[in-house]
């Protein structure tokens, strides 16, 4: 895992970047011909979700299929129309990415790899994050403080939607969907470094999960858990749509970006191992 980071540590700091809204004509060559490989933006304190968007041309002649694309954190997703995506000789197109910035601050940088039948294409993304009141800043808990959230959750799982809790638990979630939705409405605790003993790592989980365990899990919870249940009819954030649309990315989205990832991983730790 070290190595893969600083084999796209590596790559990035060769990138061009272009500021976001500055517009160029695709000229730079990377199995289909891009605008920039890369973008940046300085954000205000006030932006949340950071949009860009890369532009391709395909000058070869022949077709060129555009497979899948992953992002390197959860806070990040590239929006791709129905896949296999066949780009025909001549034929522009473009890639939205957005960045979910909320609760970060300094300068954050992401790469989506664009998969095609060719080889792969990293596009990085690097947000600069502006200064923010100090009131917004996000800080740790005190061991004090965690004890009485615990507390609070042990007499109602529903907490975490109420009172303070809002600004982390449920305003970050409006609107979103799929991946960015698993991001702020799983990701913040399921991910977590110093997530708590008795929430469970996902992704060490995810593996012959069907829908009805997801849905059983996302909108009623379980009985005997701490587990909030994030159907509105339970007071949680989250509409039958925006459930659909996590349960979805669960079952079909998740599993294969964690798989592929452990493919790059094991490539990368191979090509590092001496031969013998």
């Amino acid at each position: 895992m070290t190595l893969q980071k600083n084999v796209l540590v590596a790559q990035s700091t060769d990138v061009k970047y272009l500021e976001l809204g500055e517009k160029k004509a695709p000229s730079i060559t990377k199995i289909l011909t891009w605008d920039s490989l890369g973008k940046r933006h300085q954000s205000r304190s006030d932006e949340l979700d950071i949009k860009f968007t890369f532009h391709f041309l395909n000058k070869t002649k022949k077709e060129i299929l555009i497979k899948r694309a992953f992002t390197s954190c959860g806070c990040t997703v590239a929006k791709l129309p129905a896949t296999p995506w066949v780009i025909k000789p001549g034929v522009k197109g473009s890639i939205p990415i957005t960045m979910d910035v909320r609760g970060k601050n300094g300068v954050i940088e992401k790469q989506t790899t664009i998969i095609t039948d060719l080889g792969d294409v990293i596009l990085t993304t690097k947000v600069a994050i502006g200064a923010v009141k100090s009131s917004n800043k996000p800080r740790k808990r005190s061991k004090a403080e965690r004890a009485e959230n615990l507390k609070l959750a042990a007499q109602n799982r529903q907490a975490i939607f109420q009172n303070n809790c809002v600004e982390c638990h449920v305003e970050p979630t409006k609107g979103k969907r799929g991946r960015q939705l698993y991001a702020t409405a799983c990701g913040i605790c399921h991910d977590a470094t110093n997530r708590a003993s008795f929430v469970t790592e996902l992704r060490a989980i995810s593996k012959g999960k069907n829908q009805a365990y997801w849905e059983e899990w996302i909108k009623d919870s379980k009985p005997g858990t701490l587990m909030p249940a994030f159907a509105k009819k339970h007071g949680g954030p989250l509409d039958d749509s925006q459930i659909r649309s996590l349960v979805a990315y669960l079952i079909r989205v998740f599993p294969r970006e964690l798989k592929t990832k452990q493919v790059i991983a094991d490539s990368l730790k191979a090509k590092d191992t001496p031969l013998k």
